[in-house]
């Protein structure tokens, strides 16, 4: 425990930056000003890596940094009692490098104006999140006067967004103190995914016309004449040089970009092909059954099992089952557990963005297994049948239960037959009444879908 006096002008001084990733939740202290409260205490106060856990009473394990760094500068102080966790390895967990120089880095001591002086039109704009989103839609792309970027490419009617006064093509430079210039789509779509609260957007329209442009030169330049709305997503717009364009290869290898983006809420999802889709959900739920997560026995990927119809998906219509998801709203997909898959594809959005992969031919394992059901017992099995087509798939195993202790079945496994029984085209009671009627050592015949080709 450090405690820190702070004079009411006065700053703590203390940077915050998250964990580098993206789905831990951390509060790590990555700067600390000579100037403020918590350098004054030296070796024996805070230092940098140190992980906050508590300020005050309040728990910051488990929040966002950005989250965490708006509950301080609402405490009144000037005492502050701060609890850390200081490990060796933290360093390396850091999502940005160690701040050395101040006071350019401080949040308390430059406007937005300062820090973006070389973008237009800059403004900030203060939003109230609640349950649902902000309301936006951003896009990566390239801007003929300001270089790559995020821009927002739709606005919800009536969001917090709309209200706050954000206007499609506008161009967010910083989130929470937090900078998206030359930031990845993903890490923008992360970043704002995890904001709560009160949420800080300093963003800049090069699209918007000042008195200067408007008595300046009419070629090439600021002066160049842009439409009262600007363009809601990347367009190929040479000869106008007020406009966004598809983003050309940039120089940073972390996202490249090699030809031009397609449109997420038209675009066909190719086999041999990751495809970023976007689904509008009108806020209800996908409508999908899916297999996999790291601690599942389908540990590499997590597999569209099913899409119900009058589902969000069905009704988009370009989700197939056997498609595998890469991610879905800036959560990687890739290594996680089939309980954190399930949070991250069931919350309710007006839109969904997903990353999406076909395989070429969806391969499939064959699973015999053979259990030995004791008299007055059941193997622990629920089968449930398919909405879309015939047959039935495990959607239950009792926990403790023959299949349970067994290992082998897991749920999603489509059933072929059992003792012989083709259960293909069978619906789920006659299944399960298969089930409950045999007797002894039962051979069940099991399809599940192979794990992806590495890409």
């Amino acid at each position: 425990m450090v405690q820190l006096e702070r004079s009411p002008q006065g700053s703590l001084g203390l940077s915050l930056a998250g964990h580098r990733d993206r789905n831990t939740m951390a509060v790590f202290v990555v700067g600390i000003n000579p100037n403020g409260a918590a350098h004054r205490l030296g070796a024996a106060g805070i230092q940098v890596g140190d992980e906050i856990l508590e300020v005050n009473g309040i728990v910051l394990h488990g929040r966002c940094h950005l989250n965490a760094s708006a509950i301080i500068k609402g405490l009144s102080g000037p005492t502050f009692k701060v609890i850390v966790l200081r490990k060796k390895s933290a360093i390396e967990d850091l999502a940005v490098r160690p701040i050395t120089q101040f006071p350019v880095t401080l949040e308390d001591e430059q406007t937005a104006e300062e820090r973006f002086s070389n973008f237009k039109n800059v403004r900030t704009v203060t939003l109230k999140k609640g349950q649902q989103s902000l309301g936006i839609m951003i896009i990566e792309g390239k801007h003929a006067e300001v270089g790559q970027g995020i821009f927002i490419s739709d606005i919800q009617e009536g969001s917090a967004a709309e209200k706050a006064g954000l206007d499609i093509g506008d161009m967010i430079l910083a989130v929470n103190k937090d900078t998206l210039v030359n930031a990845s789509y993903d890490t923008a779509a992360s970043i704002l995914k995890k904001t709560e609260g009160l949420v800080v957007l300093v963003v800049c329209n090069p699209n918007k016309r000042t008195e200067n442009d408007a008595t300046g030169p009419s070629a090439g330049g600021a002066g160049a004449k842009a439409s009262a709305k600007p363009p809601s997503r990347p367009t190929s717009s040479a000869g106008k040089p007020g406009g966004l364009k598809t983003s050309a290869p940039p120089s940073r290898p972390t996202t490249p970009i090699s030809e031009p983006v397609a449109d997420p809420t038209t675009a066909t999802i190719l086999p041999g092909k990751e495809t970023v889709i976007e689904i509008t959900t009108e806020s209800k739920a996908l409508g999908l059954s899916f297999v996999g997560g790291k601690d599942t026995l389908l540990p590499k990927g997590i597999i569209v099992n099913e899409v119900y119809p009058n589902g969000s998906l069905a009704k988009d219509g370009r989700v197939k089952p056997g498609d595998q998801l890469l991610e879905v709203n800036g959560v990687k997909l890739a290594d996680v557990t089939y309980t954190a898959a399930s949070c991250a594809i069931r919350q309710i959005q007006p839109k969904v963005r997903l990353t999406v992969f076909r395989p070429e031919k969806p391969e499939y394992s064959i699973i015999d297994v053979e259990l030995t059901k004791k008299p007055g017992k059941g193997v622990g099995l629920g089968v449930m049948a398919r909405k879309t087509e015939p047959g039935v798939y495990i959607s239950d195993i009792l926990q403790g239960s023959v299949a349970d202790l067994d290992g082998r079945i897991m749920r999603g496994d489509a059933v072929i037959s059992v003792n012989g029984v083709d259960l293909t085209t069978a619906t789920a009671e006659q299944a399960a009444a298969t089930l409950k009627t045999a007797a002894g050592k039962i051979a069940i015949k099991l399809q599940r879908y192979k794990p992806p080709a590495p890409r």
